[in-house]
């Protein structure tokens, strides 16, 4: 009897550490999975603009991208490794969308699109990673988030800055 009594208090202390365990890892994936996808999205819209766009800002805004996120995604590829979580092979639907509807955009309004994309992109991107370095377990992921979050910021208020003219 003092067996099964000590197994269950064991159990009892040991179900919440586990329990948080399992929502932290499911943070974490969460957070690599998106934050993975917004880098390969930006990546991808960029490629675009180079080949496609006509305004020398928005090309230059694009080929700034295709440095810093380039940089980014083994970052990021690094830390999911270290942390333990997979990060997808490829763009979910709604940003593969949102490329095929950049790739169809006509020549006359491609460069404002990309732009707009890339707006709407940074400030989600600026959200997830000021929440996750702020409030994601401790781990690699967590450190890459917080060195990857000033470049983002920095890509926001530019990009806001040649929608803005």
């Amino acid at each position: 009897m003092r067996l099964i009594f000590h197994a269950c208090l064991i159990c009892s202390i040991a179900a919440p550490a586990l329990a948080d365990d399992g929502a932290a890892r499911h943070k974490a994936t969460d957070f690599a999975t998106r934050a993975a996808t917004a880098n390969t999205f930006e990546l991808k819209a960029a490629e675009i603009e180079v080949a496609k766009g006509a305004a020398e800002d928005a090309k230059q805004f694009a080929t700034d991208m295709l440095k810093d996120h380039g940089r980014a995604g083994p970052m990021l590829a690094d830390a999911a490794k270290e942390d333990g979580v997979e990060l997808p092979s490829a763009l979910d639907d709604e940003h593969q969308k949102k490329l095929d509807a950049l790739q169809q955009s006509d020549r006359e309004n491609f460069d404002q699109a990309y732009l707009s994309t890339q707006v709407t992109a940074h400030e989600e991107a600026v959200a997830l990673f000021t929440d996750y370095s702020q409030n994601g377990p401790d781990g690699a992921l967590k450190r890459a988030s917080q060195k990857i979050l000033p470049d983002l910021r920095m890509h926001l208020t530019r990009i806001q800055g040649l929608t803005s003219k």
